[in-house]
């Protein structure tokens, strides 16, 4: 009995002291590495109770790990206390090493960016110690411990319980019954991915699972975003409207803004019978705000309270080397929200489970996979994080991209720093690359590949620097990168042989597509096309685009020179909390200025037009081929009548002044 008391004094002592430690050297309100004075104000002044709770439930958690740990040292029957002090740390440390190697991008701040030695350190564990190595470094020292003791099944039933709680389970196969009766859909997508950075698109870097897929599909090249962020793109995709038409005009709309009118893709497959759900990490929280009609949703709730627990959770780092295995989000379902600890094994393993309970329900499914490990920071697991970047590296993106607002430009960072973050990039690219092989797999497994319609899909692209174009998405609309989205079909059913569609199409087309390949008609409100004969290889000229930018997160532009923009505050001062809630919504007075200061443009295939309206008039541009085109190339009369085309696209929402200018009737 002594002695048992003496271990658990020993584990609850030194988890106090981790405690303590971590909110000492870590604790601020920053979020992905960026601090506001005036968000911490507004926390510490009306959300302390927030904080309290959550760190009361922390040091719990601090408490239950303890107690395991003093199970293992008592079962290894460690008596002297400075043996069981030092196992307790052994333990911890274990954990926090294999952290550090799996998921290097969480310690970023509290290693790797402090430079010196701690730098050094998570250099050496992540480029030179192997993962074997670490894993070894385990049951060796508890082997010892045990066998010294003559307890050598305590040892093995120690070592165990650490397997079956570091490495996760994955949901096991269900067969399903002959194929036969309405397809199912499985949408396979992911935040930010780039048509261009796939294998099969001609990219220098391969996309195995993704290829084999494409080849046997059609694949669209120019599939054009209306506005490149997640928001309005899915709302774009599942309403077939334009941003102007479905209103969801930015990523933090009000509570009546989302009462959607129109009908969706989703509510046309469940009046079919469909089992729908839509399974997403980090940025897929749109769906918990506006449900799009799907019966089941598993998505993070994005809510300040919940920001505000997910950074108490994020100093911790000895506990989350804990909590970055399976167990850590059933105990903290917040983990789901963060952005630095992106993992697509938990959105595939929820997808799978989804699978195997529509097909013991016996009913089709419209099952949408997303995940955000493609979105920046462009952080993942080992090892990802270092198949294409160079160990040598050891500029500050070293694990993923940090200092997001200060590194839009581009224009202060090095040609060294610009390699990492796209090699960093593809890396996890390479990791949903693997995610789909794994769930064309168990659709295999389960006896639905001959039955199921596999669409791979982004919401947008992505900007990485090209041509002085900076980072992100939304911001403008130059380049194609960041607008172009992902959209590619591989259907049991036919051989669209391997298709690479190269004409313009739209996020409004992909709805009335899915359709058609379900054999159903479009809702009378659906805006797009179906794509079907062109994928059966129709001739096909393209369809004209509209698209938009987004809020912007600052007052200047500085990705862009030179630049025409109404101005208004930053993303801090236009935003607002709803104290009922807890969500973050855009302010009543910021609302018009916020629609009318979006750069508009429409393009059809190579030709393009962009308007850029600002406080002292604004600016027009024409672009060839991505080219911009200036004095006389302007002669081309399809480049010349591109601007005619919103009216044509959007008839009666948008006035022609006589100035030149395009001005929007907002209602």
């Amino acid at each position: 009995m002594k002695t048992a008391k003496t271990h658990l004094i020993i584990a609850l002592s030194l988890a106090a002291v981790l405690f303590v430690l971590s909110f000492i050297l870590f604790f601020d309100f920053s979020y992905m590495g960026e601090r506001d004075s005036a968000v911490e104000a507004i926390i510490t002044g009306n959300f302390k109770m927030v904080v309290v709770l959550f760190n009361l439930k922390i040091m719990a958690v601090y408490a239950l790990v303890a107690l395991f740990i003093a199970l293992f040292s008592m079962l290894l029957g460690i008596e002297r206390r400075s043996a069981i002090f030092l196992f307790h740390l052994f333990v911890w440390s274990w954990f926090l090493l294999l952290a550090i190697k799996v998921s290097p991008q969480l310690f970023v701040e509290s290693l790797y960016a402090r430079g010196g030695l701690p730098m050094k350190l998570q250099v050496f564990v992540t480029d030179v110690v192997p993962l074997w190595v670490i894993y070894l470094s385990f049951p060796l020292p508890v082997m010892l411990a045990a066998c010294k003791k003559r307890r050598p099944w305590h040892g093995v039933v120690v070592i165990a319980l650490v397997v079956v709680f570091v490495f996760p389970f994955k949901t096991p196969a269900l067969k399903a019954q002959p194929a036969g009766g309405p397809p199912n859909i499985l949408v396979l997508g992911t935040d930010s991915l780039r048509p261009d950075h796939l294998g099969y698109n001609g990219y220098h870097r391969p996309t195995p699972h993704i290829d084999r897929l494409l080849a046997r599909g059609a694949n669209f090249l120019n599939a054009k975003s209306s506005l490149a962020r997640t928001f309005s793109s899915f709302t774009s995709v599942f309403t077939s409207n334009f941003p102007p038409e479905h209103k969801v005009r930015h990523m933090f709309p009000r509570p009546e803004e989302l009462q959607l009118e129109l009908p969706t893709l989703i509510q046309s497959f469940r009046k079919q019978g469909y089992d729908t759900g839509i399974i997403s990490d980090f940025a897929g929280d749109i769906f918990s705000r506006l449900g799009f009609g799907f019966e089941h949703i598993q998505a993070p709730h994005l809510t300040l309270q919940n920001l505000i627990r997910q950074r108490c959770l994020e100093l911790h780092y000895s506990l989350l080397s804990f909590l970055i295995h399976p167990a850590g989000r059933k105990l903290f379902p917040v983990m789901w929200l963060m952005p630095l600890n992106i993992d697509p094994y938990y959105v595939t393993n929820s997808s799978k489970r989804f699978i195997r309970n529509a097909v013991k329900a016996g009913k089709p499914f419209f099952m949408f996979y997303f995940s955000s490990n493609s979105h920046f920071p462009y952080g993942s697991q080992y090892p990802y994080y270092q198949r294409y970047a160079r160990k040598e590296y050891r500029g500050p993106h070293k694990y993923r991209k940090v200092d997001m607002m200060k590194t839009y430009s581009g224009y202060d960072l090095s040609e060294a720093d610009k390699r990492q973050i796209v090699d960093l990039y593809d890396g996890t690219v390479r990791l949903f690359d693997d995610q789909v092989g794994e769930m064309l797999g168990f659709l295999k497994k389960c006896g639905l590949a001959e039955n199921t319609i596999v669409v791979l899909f982004s919401d947008h692209g992505e900007s990485l620097y090209e041509n002085g174009y900076g980072s992100g998405h939304g911001d403008h609309l130059r380049g194609p990168y960041s607008n172009n989205m992902t959209f590619g079909v591989c259907s049991p059913f036919e051989n669209f042989a391997g298709r690479r569609i190269v004409p313009t199409v739209r996020d409004i087309d992909i709805a009335p597509t899915l359709l058609d390949l379900a054999g159903m008609r479009p809702p009378a409100s659906f805006r797009g096309v179906s794509l079907l004969p062109v994928m059966r290889g129709a001739p096909f000229a393209g369809y004209p685009a509209y698209m938009e930018t987004e809020l912007w997160y600052t007052p200047e532009t500085p990705y862009i020179k030179e630049r025409t923009r109404m101005a208004y505050p930053g993303i801090m001062k236009v935003i607002e909390l709803l104290p009922e809630s807890g969500e973050i919504v855009l302010k009543k007075e910021f609302n018009d200025v916020v629609i009318q200061a979006k750069h508009r443009g429409i393009q059809w295939n190579g030709r393009k037009y962009v308007i850029m309206p600002g406080d002292r008039g604004f600016q027009e541009e024409w672009f060839l081929d991505e080219r911009p085109v200036v004095g006389e190339e302007l002669r081309d009369p399809g480049l010349l009548s591109l601007k005619n085309e919103f009216q044509w696209l959007l008839p009666g929402r948008f006035v022609y002044l006589r100035d030149g200018r395009i001005k929007e009737r907002i209602d």
